[in-house]
């Protein structure tokens, strides 16, 4: 099987997706070193594709779009292609999936199209999963956190603040440095009040600082702000870094995130009604790090009241994350 198609020149097209929505960033496909006409390419929602070159349409019914895979006749400058697209989440399926249309095509020299059909009859089992729609509370807490990415953490660390980024990784804090941890909390109640599940989510470990991050926001129909809002902001942010730029997409389809959503109507819009950051003191309202529940009590739940707290400022929270993660001079 030919190794013409990977993740890095996912990756690579990723790095250079067009601003335009009807352009297409292209690579050509290579065989065992040799170039071909294939072209692997990829739009400005960052959606993938394959495309062959056709001498014509499909004759008789065209191979049947799956779930998450769409199959096009399209008529560029360059000619008429057979166009083979999917969503990123569908990366991991689609890589392989096109490798054996390759296969078909340039070393078997068969008809493309009887090929494409051939072929999504042998994967039709690895499309078939239906994405699980993202469920209102993860929109409402990611949205919160990528807010922080794009606003506090990549202004201050670059790219490198996408390693710091734990909340897909279900850790105490959504953000964890060596120095410096972050958690985000996001309401859609009119006031900055805060839900904690955990004993220990208020607590700093040695040596770090801990801010925490309100963010409220108001759920409308006409909002300006959503999931996909935020996601593109920061793939522009880090258009520069392909390796954090894939680390940050594979870090959102951890978390649920498929393309399909923006088009489906389980994407919540929102209009963000203000975002504040506090540092976690002696006066922020939580209980004390000596706590500890009654026996028998395996769990607390407890909600603050942020109100009356005084907050930072942009300027001296990022000062906060910049001196955090500047290595000490021996």
């Amino acid at each position: 099987m030919t190794e013409g198609i990977t993740a890095q020149h996912w990756a690579q097209l990723r790095s250079v997706r067009p601003q335009s929505e009807d352009a297409l960033a292209t690579i050509s496909v290579t065989v065992d070193g040799n170039g071909t006409s294939l072209l692997m390419a990829m739009d400005q929602s960052g959606q993938l594709h394959l495309l062959i070159p056709v001498a014509h349409g499909p004759t008789g019914s065209p191979p049947s779009d799956l779930n998450g895979l769409k199959v096009r006749h399209r008529r560029l400058e360059s000619g008429e292609v057979l166009e083979l697209s999917a969503p990123p989440s569908h990366e991991q399926v689609f890589t392989p999936f096109c490798r054996d249309i390759v296969d078909a095509v340039v070393l078997q020299a068969r008809e493309p199209w009887k090929a494409v059909a051939a072929t999504i009859r042998a994967w039709q089992s690895a499309w078939k999963p239906v994405r699980p729609a993202m469920d209102k509370t993860i929109q409402v807490g990611l949205f919160g956190e990528l807010l922080v990415l794009r606003r506090l953490m990549i202004p201050a660390l670059g790219s490198a603040a996408v390693e710091q980024w734990s909340g897909p990784e279900a850790e105490r804090h959504d953000f964890v440095g060596e120095r410096l941890h972050i958690e985000v909390k996001t309401t859609r109640r009119s006031r900055p009040e805060h839900e904690i599940s955990r004993l220990d989510q208020l607590r700093a470990p040695a040596g770090c600082q801990l801010l925490f991050v309100s963010v409220q926001l108001e759920e409308s129909i006409g909002g300006n702000e959503s999931l996909a809002t935020e996601v593109d902001a920061i793939v522009e942010l880090l258009r520069g870094d392909a390796a954090s730029l894939d680390w940050f997409m594979t870090k959102m389809v951890n978390m649920g995130w498929s393309e399909e959503a923006r088009n489906s109507g389980e994407l919540l819009h929102f209009f963000l009604r203000g975002a504040e950051v506090y540092a976690v003191d002696e006066d922020f309202p939580r209980l004390p790090d000596n706590f500890l529940p009654p026996p028998g009590i395996v769990s607390v739940k407890y909600t603050v009241d942020l109100a009356n707290l005084p907050s930072l400022g942009v300027d001296e929270a990022s000062a906060f994350i910049t001196a955090a993660n500047q290595r000490h001079e021996p």
